[in-house]
């Protein structure tokens, strides 16, 4: 578990935000920038773009119509089907050049010296979703690499009523590229990492993490910092701190423990403050109903997890759910 801890002032915050935003609109060239309007779904991809899994690409074999194919869709394994190859084609992790170069060598066993030329239709394969309290919420598809900050930017920065600590939920389980082989995990998961804004925006690798593809980053009113309940309770969810909550009473909003559920051995996963790691708080809920230890006050970011027989297996899943209801219906933009 990751953790960015926090606490400067937010006037600094929109500053420096705001002179960012200035910067990318009046030198778009430097970072291959147009204008995209907000409710449409724009792409020019670069030469650096990798391919990935959900893209459509068009492949075009000069003067051989048969061999040439339109709007193929790149495959959760990260490939594509070829006219006249027998097996699926490998396309993910690979630029338009280097994928085009792949299939020229193929085709030629059919035909002397083809041109081929590869072209991506739409990237669907980097996702990020940015919601709550920003300026403009939206959904992105990311043409290359980008950090925390700078995506702020795409938001037009946070809300005057904006909290001092993002939250990123990310998924383990999503492939990804290592050089030109997509690498498709045996098993995933999902986790937290809290962003401090302000730390954010002083610089720094670790203050300013990258965004990876898939990440639905949240920004709480300054009043809404959350806790967050998972594992065999009734509903995993987020708790709302806005109030004073007990762990017992953590469990009894999410519905209570489900069948099989191992009160004795709940863990508290609690951020270390100026640390990227997170301490694991063991605590048996059965003594604290019976009186024999005190209950514990939640802390913000703070992640409980109730095993059952098995341990925890079901993460962030519902938790996601409740969060994000519309992020399908915020409007579509294109980091380039």
């Amino acid at each position: 578990m990751k953790q960015y801890v926090n606490s400067n002032p937010f006037a600094l915050q929109c500053a420096v935000i705001a002179c960012t935003v200035v910067f990318l609109t009046a030198v778009p060239s430097i970072f291959g920038q147009t204008p995209v309007d907000g409710g449409t779904s724009q792409s020019i991809v670069t030469e650096n773009y990798k391919i990935g899994p959900g893209d459509m690409i068009d492949v075009l074999v000069s003067n051989n119509e048969k061999l040439s194919r339109s709007g193929l869709k790149v495959s959760n394994r990260g490939t594509v089907q070829l006219a006249m190859i027998d097996t699926d084609f490998d396309a993910a992790c690979l630029t338009e050049r280097q994928l085009a170069d792949a299939i020229k060598e193929k085709y030629r066993k059919f035909l002397v010296d083809p041109y081929v030329n590869v072209a991506v239709r739409e990237s669907n394969s980097n996702p990020v979703a940015v919601l709550g309290a920003v300026n403009s919420p939206g959904r992105f598809q990311m043409q290359r690499s980008i950090r925390f900050v700078e995506l702020m930017t795409f938001v037009n920065g946070t809300r005057a009523d904006a909290g001092s600590t993002a939250e990123i939920f990310r998924s383990t389980g999503r492939p990804y590229c290592v050089d030109n082989r997509l690498v498709i995990p045996s098993e995933g998961g999902e986790e937290l990492i809290s962003v401090s804004i302000a730390n954010a925006l002083q610089g720094g690798e670790q203050n300013n993490p990258v965004i990876f593809a898939g990440d639905i980053v949240r920004v709480p009113v300054e009043d809404a910092m959350n806790a967050y309940i998972q594992g065999n309770v009734r509903s995993s969810s987020a708790i709302s701190l806005k109030e004073p909550v007990t762990l017992t009473q953590a469990i009894a909003m999410a519905g209570g423990p489900s069948e099989g559920a191992q009160l004795e051995k709940v863990t508290i996963r609690r951020p270390i403050p100026g640390s990227l790691n997170r301490e694991a708080l063991s605590v048996n809920v059965k003594d604290i109903t019976r009186g024999k230890r005190d209950d514990i006050l939640l802390q913000p970011n703070d992640i409980i997890e109730v095993p059952g027989p098995s341990g925890v297996k079901k993460v962030f899943q519902d938790i996601i759910k409740t969060i994000v209801p519309t992020v399908t219906n915020l409007p579509l933009r294109v980091i380039r």
